[in-house]
């Protein structure tokens, strides 16, 4: 029996699981068939991956906390074919780096940077997912991305193993492999990821997160609905409206409505229940999302 809900909820992503899988077990747990999620994460990556539920899935492509932060660790003197410590080695070499040379190219990262997608990626060419033709053996031409890194700081290190722990904020589309890639290229050595974990996502961090053995526990307990964030979170940058009894009816119907609001996007309720994001324009209210049943 399919359970139509609508909110977001906050998982952590195991290790060793693609986002899809968690969405499949996620489905299969709620018995809720519409879901999606925002940002993909890579099968070896932990951490923050909001699942979009029922009509909150129209949000995913609305959201303006685009920004994520990763905690990283990365090992100098490797190179795989993957990009992280997961993949064959495919080179090795000497290390001559230490923690004042990372510091000192770590600085190069920081803002505007470009990056080339790797072939382990879902960035598609063609219409053919990178990693399916990695899979196969293929390397093929990719163009240049720029990405945004916003800070870039070191949390530790150990000059013995040549690892070093960073923690980064940066815009979407940026691939953290590819930038430990790099600054293990700038230094002459090669490096590799070993571990990664997204630390913020949409607004939401770390500690907002709950595990797929949550969820399970509380489906067994019959409270899944507690552990549901409000699909409104996702815009509370906006100003709110509530609506009389007769705007949401015209709301509900698609119908423009004048108001005395400044142009703009808004969230909009009615007797506190989250209706929509509606946009003035002119002191016309018309509907950009409808985020409740009309049949409701």
């Amino acid at each position: 029996m399919q359970i139509e809900r609508c909110g977001i909820l906050i998982l952590n992503k195991p290790s060793d699981w693609t986002s899809f899988d968690v969405i499949a077990k996620a489905r299969g747990i709620m018995g809720t068939r519409k879901l999606g999620h925002s940002g993909t994460l890579d099968p070896m990556a932990t951490g923050v991956l909001p699942i979009f539920i029922g009509r909150a899935t129209k949000a995913v492509d609305m959201q303006i906390i685009k920004d994520k932060e990763y905690i990283a660790v990365f090992k100098l003197g490797l190179n795989t074919d993957t990009g992280d410590i997961t993949g064959e080695i495919i080179n090795q070499r000497p290390v001559s780096a230490n923690k004042e040379k990372v510091l000192a190219e770590m600085e190069n990262f920081k803002g505007e940077i470009k990056q080339y997608p790797p072939m382990y990626s879902a960035v598609k060419v063609n219409g053919q997912p990178l990693y399916k033709l990695a899979r196969q053996g293929v390397t093929v031409e990719r163009k240049q991305r720029t990405a945004i890194i916003k800070e870039l700081e070191m949390l530790d290190h150990n000059e013995d193993e040549n690892t070093y722990t960073i923690r980064v904020l940066c815009g979407e589309g940026t691939y953290i492999r590819t930038l430990v890639e790099d600054i293990g290229e700038n230094l002459g050595c090669g490096a590799v990821l070993t571990s990664l974990t997204r630390t913020k996502a949409c607004g939401y961090s770390l500690e907002d997160t709950i595990t797929l053995e949550d969820l399970q526990k509380a489906r067994d307990e019959d409270r899944i609905d507690e552990l549901i964030t409000d699909v409104d979170t996702v815009f509370m940058h906006l100003d709110r409206i509530d609506l009389t009894e007769e705007l949401a009816v015209r709301i509900m119907n698609g119908a423009r409505s004048r108001i005395s609001k400044p142009d703009g996007d808004y969230r909009v309720y009615y007797q506190d229940k989250f209706y929509a994001v509606a946009n003035v324009t002119d002191k016309k209210m018309s509907v950009v999302k409808l985020f409740i049943d009309k049949e409701n």
